[in-house]
């Protein structure tokens, strides 16, 4: 696999993330009475495509934020940047692409959605095979944190 196609996987698995302008896509919750590392933690991300990829709802989001908070509610500073390293918001296993190969004449993209090939200096081509693979769609997300564990010496 190239270079190339290595940043497409990258893409579409950061589109996964969170995010969006269109209905219960996280976009219209408040942010500004929550701790800024939270809103970081438990981002909205608009997607390069309107029309590719998941995107968490409103109501996963505002979890997310609430679950943050009370992870570091009374906590040093310190701890609490600690507490936050690593978390990871999105989508669990809502299809997107699986994988890209490709040769001299042909790229294939494998998703649970199914296999979609195009030529690989195509790029409305390959477009399409990602709408069709990893269509937009509005899910339920859920936010993971590193162990506490792993802060045990800088929390309290």
């Amino acid at each position: 696999m190239n270079r190339f196609h290595h940043l497409l996987i990258g893409s579409l698995v950061s589109l996964a993330a969170c995010g969006g302008t269109n209905g219960d896509d996280g976009s219209d919750v408040d942010t500004s009475n929550h701790d800024p590392r939270c809103v970081a933690a438990c981002p909205e991300t608009m997607p390069v495509d309107p029309n590719v990829g998941a995107v968490c709802d409103s109501a996963s989001r505002g979890q997310c934020l609430d679950e943050c908070e009370a992870r570091i509610a009374g906590e040093p500073t310190i701890c609490q940047s600690c507490l936050l390293e690593n978390a990871d918001f999105g989508p669990d296993g809502e299809g997107g692409v699986e994988s890209v190969a490709c040769d001299n004449t042909s790229c294939t993209i494998m998703s649970s959605f199914g296999t979609c090939s195009y030529p690989p200096d195509d790029q409305a081509a390959q477009l399409a095979c990602e709408k069709k693979l990893d269509p937009h769609r509005v899910v339920a997300c859920t936010v993971r944190f590193q162990s506490t564990t792993k802060c045990a010496t800088v929390c309290p």
